[in-house]
C-alpha cells in the first residue's frame, strides 16, 4: 500500500498521509495494525478461505520444526522451497476438508473437554498448574481473542476425534494375521556379487561434453541472487537492555497487588454417589435417596468421616474420611461442586448436591485465606513482568518509527539507522529460497524479490517476522540468473558422463552374466570366478536384516520362490553405481505366531491407511480451489 502511495504523492501530501496512517498504528499497536486489512487467499475449501497470512505462518513454523529435527540435513532435503510450501498447503487443505466433514457429521467438543485441553498446555501453567492470568496475557500478547483461540482448539479436537474414529475402526481379518506371520518370519538364503566399473573421465571426448552441455543448458543456470541491507527490531533485545530501580519495581507491585496474591484454599471433604453420563432419572433418584440417607445419619450425630467410609463411591478419599485436602478454585473441573464449596462457611455441611460426577455432600473443614506475597518474595516476577510490559510499549514505538523513517527515506537505510540509533546489517548472497538469520523468514525473501524492492530499489514495508520481531530490508546488490559457460561446467559434465558410462557398462556386464546363469544356476560360483568376482553367501536372513544393503535385500524378498530346488537368478542396479547379481537358493516360511501388541500395531497402520484413503476421497470430491500465484 505504501509503495503505491509513494508513487502518487509527494511533498506535504505524502507527510499528511503518513500522519493519518500513524493514528490507528499508535492506538491499536503494531500487531493489530499489521494484522488488519484484507489478505490474499491462497486456497478455498468450500466456504473456508486459507489466507496468505495463515499459510506463511504455517510455512515458517514447519520450517522451524524441521530445522530443529533435521539440523543441517534440512537444506539438502528442502533445497526447493516449493516442496515445503506444497506440503504445508496440502496439510491446511486436508485439515479444512476433515473439519468440514466433522461438522457435517455432528462431531462436538464439550466445554469440559475444551477446558481440560487448555489446562494441559504448559505455556498456560504456573508452577505446574493452569493460571488464568497467564492464559489471558499470552493470548493478549498475540493479539488473539479467547473466542478465536478456543474455536481453533475445538476444531483441532474435532479433527483428532474424527481421525481416531477412522483409524481405530480399521481391522484385518484373521487369515491376514496368519499370512502376516508367515511373511514376517520368512527367511531367504542367497548368494550375490557386485559388478563395478571404474569411471574414466579421460575417455570422455570434448564433443560429448559439448553435446551434453548444449542439450541441457538450463540445468547449468545459476539462480538470481541478492545481497540485502536490513534493520531489524527485536522486542527481546529491548527487554534485555532494560533495568529498573527499586522504586519502579515497588510501584509496579503496588499498582496491581492482586497479581501477587496466593490463591484462597479450602480444605474439603465429600461423600460421592457416582453417576454415569448415560444414567437416567431413575438412577439419579436412587443416588439422591442414598445421599439423603447419608445426610440423615450425619444429622443424627454420626461423624462425617464414618459416613463417608460407609457411603462414598470415591474409594481414595473414603479411606481418609472423605478428605480431599486443600483446593483452590481451579483445582477441580466440577463447577457445581466448586461454586458450592466457595460459598460455604467452615464446618458447614451441604445438602446433597447434583454435580457433573454424581450426587455429592460437601463439608468445608477449613479456609486458608488469600494473602499478598511480600515484594521480596516476588521481586523477580514483578521485575520481569514490568520489563515485558515496558519492552512491548517501547518496541511498538520503535517499530512505528522504523516504519515512518523507512518510508520517508525510501532509497536508503543509513538515515533510518542514524535516527533510530542502530546499525544497518548486511547479508551474504541470498537466492529465492530461505537462508539463515533474517533471511530464514520467507517474508524477507518474498519482499527482496518483489518489484518494489528488487527493481525499483525501494525499502520494503515493515515486515512482521514473528511476535516482537520486525524488519525493513532493501537490495544492496543484485545478480540475475545466468547460464554458466561451458568452461565453468566442463569438469562436472566430464565426471557425470564418465560415471554414466561406467554404470551402463556394469549393468551390461551384469545382464550378460545373468542370461548365462539362468541356464546353469548351479554353476554360479564357478562361472563368476572366471570373471574374478567375489561371491558372498548369506545365511538364512529375515527381511529386516541389515547385514546386506537394504536395496539388495528388498529385491531379494521380491524375487519368486525357487521351484523344484532350482535356484532363481536375477540382478539390479544399485544407487551407488554398482550392479548386483543374485542367486536365490531357498525360501523358508515357518509357522509362527504374531505378538498381540505387534498385531495391534499392524491394524493401526491399516487404520491410518484407511484415513489416508478417506482424505484422498475428500480431496477428490471436495470443492478445493488453489490460487498458486498467492503462494
Amino acid at each position: 500500500m505504501l509503495m503505491q502511495i509513494r508513487e502518487r504523492a509527494s511533498g506535504i501530501v505524502a507527510y499528511i498521509i503518513v500522519i493519518l496512517i500513524s493514528i490507528p498504528f499508535a492506538l491499536w499497536g503494531i500487531q493489530e495494525y499489521l494484522g488488519g486489512g484484507s489478505d490474499q487467499i491462497v486456497a478455498e475449501v468450500g466456504d473456508t478461505e486459507i489466507t496468505k497470512r495463515v499459510f506463511d505462518n504455517q510455512v515458517q513454523e514447519q520450517r522451524r520444526q524441521l530445522r530443529s529435527i533435521l539440523g543441517q540435513s534440512f537444506d539438502a532435503l528442502y533445497q526447493d522451497e516449493a516442496l515445503l510450501k506444497q506440503s504445508v498447503l496440502d496439510n491446511l487443505v486436508e485439515n479444512s476438508l476433515v473439519n468440514g466433514e466433522t461438522l457435517a457429521a455432528g462431531y462436538k467438543i464439550s466445554d469440559t473437554q475444551l477446558f481440560e485441553r487448555i489446562r494441559s498446555v504448559p505455556q498456560f501453567q504456573v508452577d505446574g498448574k493452569f493460571d488464568q492470568t497467564r492464559y489471558d496475557q499470552l493470548l493478549a500478547s498475540q493479539g488473539r481473542s479467547k473466542v478465536e483461540f478456543e474455536e481453533q482448539l475445538r476444531q483441532e479436537e474435532r479433527v483428532n476425534q474424527y481421525q481416531r474414529s477412522v483409524v481405530f475402526s480399521g481391522f484385518l481379518p484373521g487369515e491376514d494375521k496368519t499370512q502376516f506371520a508367515s511373511l514376517k518370519n520368512q527367511k531367504r538364503q542367497f548368494d550375490y556379487f557386485f559388478i563395478q566399473v571404474n569411471a574414466d573421465p579421460e575417455k570422455v571426448s570434448s564433443a560429448d561434453i559439448e553435446a551434453y552441455y548444449e542439450s541441457r543448458k538450463e540445468e547449468f543456470k545459476t539462480p538470481a541472487k541478492v545481497k540485502l541491507e536490513y534493520i531489524e527490531l527485536l522486542q527481546q533485545d529491548i527487554a534485555d537492555a532494560m533495568e529498573f530501580n527499586e522504586e519502579e519495581i515497588k510501584t509496579a507491585y503496588e499498582d496491581d497487588p492482586d497479581r501477587y496474591r496466593t490463591a484462597e484454599l479450602r480444605e474439603a471433604s465429600h461423600i460421592l454417589i457416582k453417576l454415569a453420563d448415560h444414567d437416567g432419572e431413575q438412577e439419579v433418584a436412587q443416588a439422591f435417596e442414598k445421599a439423603q440417607e447419608a445426610a440423615k445419619q450425619i444429622k443424627e450425630g454420626k461423624s462425617f468421616a464414618e459416613v463417608a467410609k460407609e457411603f462414598s463411591d470415591d474409594s481414595v478419599s473414603a479411606g481418609k474420611g472423605g478428605n480431599l485436602g486443600f483446593l483452590s478454585r481451579t483445582d477441580i473441573d466440577n463447577p457445581e461442586f466448586m461454586n458450592k464449596l466457595f460459598s460455604m462457611q467452615p464446618n458447614q455441611i451441604s445438602e446433597p448436591l447434583r454435580t457433573k460426577i454424581g450426587v455429592q455432600i460437601i463439608r468445608l473443614n477449613e479456609i486458608t485465606p488469600s494473602k499478598l506475597r511480600p515484594l521480596a518474595e516476588v521481586r523477580n516476577k514483578v521485575a520481569n513482568e514490568l520489563r515485558s510490559r515496558e519492552a512491548e510499549k517501547e518496541f511498538v514505538k520503535r517499530a512505528e518509527r522504523l516504519q515512518d523513517l523507512s518510508y520517508e527515506n525510501e532509497d536508503n537505510l543509513d538515515v533510518v539507522a542514524e535516527n533510530l540509533g542502530t546499525n544497518v546489517e548486511t547479508t551474504d548472497w541470498v537466492v529465492t529460497v530461505t537462508g539463515e538469520g533474517v533471511t530464514s523468514f520467507q517474508k524477507v525473501i518474498t519482499a527482496a524479490f518483489s518489484d518494489e524492492v528488487l527493481n525499483k530499489r525501494y525499502n520494503s514495508e515493515l515486515l512482521e517476522l514473528a511476535d516482537g520481531h520486525v524488519a525493513v530490508v532493501r537490495v544492496n546488490e543484485f545478480q540475475d540468473a545466468e547460464i554458466q559457460s561451458l568452461e565453468e561446467v566442463a569438469a562436472t559434465i566430464k565426471s557425470t558422463l564418465a560415471q554414466k558410462t561406467a554404470i551402463e557398462q556394469a549393468a551390461e556386464e551384469g545382464k550378460s552374466l545373468i542370461a548365462k546363469l539362468k541356464n546353469v544356476p548351479r554353476e554360479f560360483t564357478a562361472l563368476t570366478a572366471e570373471k574374478g568376482y567375489s561371491v558372498e553367501s548369506s545365511g538364512e536372513l529375515l527381511r529386516d536384516d541389515q547385514s546386506v544393503p537394504p536395496q539388495l535385500m528388498s529385491h531379494v524378498f521380491s524375487m519368486p520362490t525357487p521351484k523344484d530346488s532350482q535356484p532363481v537368478v536375477d540382478g539390479l542396479p544399485l544407487s551407488d553405481g554398482r550392479y548386483a547379481v543374485i542367486r536365490l537358493n531357498r525360501v523358508d516360511a515357518p509357522d509362527a505366531a504374531v505378538e498381540q501388541a505387534e498385531w495391534i500395531s499392524m491394524q493401526g497402520k491399516y487404520g491410518r491407511r484407511e484415513m489416508s484413503a478417506m482424505i484422498k476421497a475428500l480431496r477428490e470430491t471436495g470443492d478445493v480451489r488453489i490460487n498458486t500465484e498467492n503462494m
